[in-house]
């Protein structure tokens, strides 16, 4: 939950989109800036997805194949490997949300 969430002031949105399959996760980190405020900033799709976004599941692009792979993690350490096309990988958003919130002034 965030601190404030100034819905008169512009500013930097730090998003977390959150896969999942079973109880393997990982994440993808994103930076919205720009007059838009809300839900209007918790948008993500694989399609336009380029594998370079910051995560913490080793996600990459193969754009010979049209497929992302990824690597999820569960909590007892375990890991599991996936190799999904844009379609599948969206099927495994599980959440997006607002993590940070900095403005202007700040």
């Amino acid at each position: 939950m965030l601190n404030n969430y100034d819905p008169n002031e512009y500013g930097i949105h730090k998003i977390t989109v959150t896969l999942q399959q079973w109880e393997y996760v990982g994440h993808i980190f994103l930076t919205v800036s720009g007059n838009c405020k809300g839900k209007d900033v918790l948008y993500f799709d694989f399609g336009s997805c380029s594998g370079d976004e910051e995560n913490d599941c080793n996600l990459q692009y193969d754009e010979e194949y049209d497929i992302f792979k990824a690597i999820l993690k569960s909590p007892d350490g375990g890991t599991l490997e996936i190799e999904e096309d844009s379609i599948d990988m969206n099927n495994m958003i599980v959440g997006i949300e607002i993590t940070d919130f900095i403005t202007n002034e700040e």
